[in-house]
């Protein structure tokens, strides 16, 4: 089993449910509030880990007691922790309203922006020793460049979960083996609107003509399009109650990398990983609803 790297974000997650997304300046009753472990870097580590995967995580907490209850549940969730605690910001957080079934976010970075380009070059060791590195964009932009350089000069297979949407330069794409947007996500990367499968297609072969060598578009209750080599191919959601599509996208990626680690195909893995996210989607909260193996099978 190959050995998997995950630098990017820990939220606390501040959730609250709601019927409807209340108007400018207008208060609406919620429901079944709940403080969890969240943040994407963290969520696709626990995915991994709770699929079976050797993965250690790379990021940084407050010394507060929302710090705590992540490194808690990283622990517990049998991933290595090997970051830092720093006193310089609190932990990053996350006010999250659930309509629906559906999510809308916004985010305080706090102490995830302390994962500067300086830190990645500390841990570069890391980066050298790992086989698969996964990142996000909830930490600095410069420093998830700085480890793409870095995973390049090792051979390391760098997968990248542009979300949240920015713009993205040429010269960093080049550097990403596997890259898995959502539909949002790919719209803003390559000008196309992937409404249609034939959209999809024109979107994946966009980036692979920035240097990607594979594209994986996840298109919620459609499922994703990929391409398998010189091959483009689409895999249907599974059928399933949604009752709160946070981390959804992140079981998803955590599943995939989780399965090239093991030798899977990519087929396999992306069947794997959209099994794995229609079971997340029928729980309620970020990566506690992350399924096991076992449950999977």
């Amino acid at each position: 089993m190959k050995k998997i790297l995950v630098i990017g974000s820990m939220n606390a997650d501040l959730t609250i449910y709601t019927q409807r997304m209340p108007s400018l300046g207008e208060t609406v009753e919620g429901f079944d509030f709940s403080v969890n472990a969240g943040g994407k870097g963290a969520n696709q580590a626990v995915a991994v880990a709770k699929l079976g995967g050797d993965v250690h995580f790379l990021g940084a907490v407050g010394n507060d007691s929302n710090g705590r209850m992540l490194l808690d549940n990283l622990e517990k969730s049998g991933v290595e922790f090997s970051g830092f605690i720093t006193d310089e910001s609190s932990t990053g957080t996350a006010s999250i309203t659930v309509v629906n079934g559906d999510n809308f976010i916004i985010l305080n970075a706090g102490a995830n922006s302390c994962i500067t380009p300086a830190v990645i070059d500390k841990y570069s060791s890391l980066i050298d020793d790992t086989d698969i590195l996964v990142m996000q964009l909830e930490i600095p932009l410069d420093s998830v460049i700085r480890a793409a350089e870095i995973a390049k000069n090792s051979d390391t297979l760098v997968v990248l979960n542009p979300a949240p949407r920015k713009e993205l330069p040429d010269d960093f794409l080049k550097n990403i083996d596997i890259i898995v947007p959502n539909e949002h996500e790919a719209s803003l990367l390559t000008g196309i609107n992937v409404d249609t499968e034939e959209n999809c297609k024109k979107a994946i072969e966009t980036l692979k003509n920035k240097g990607i060598g594979t594209v994986i578009i996840t298109l919620g209750e459609k499922g994703c399009a990929y391409n398998d080599g010189g091959y483009i191919r689409f895999r249907n959601a599974e059928k399933t109650i949604v009752v709160d599509t946070t981390s959804a996208g992140d079981t998803f990626i955590g599943a995939v990398c989780c399965g090239i680690s093991e030798g899977m195909t990519l087929p396999e893995s992306i069947d794997l990983a959209t099994k794995a996210s229609a079971i997340t989607v029928s729980r309620k909260g970020a990566s506690c609803s992350i399924p096991t193996r076992d449950e999977i099978k």
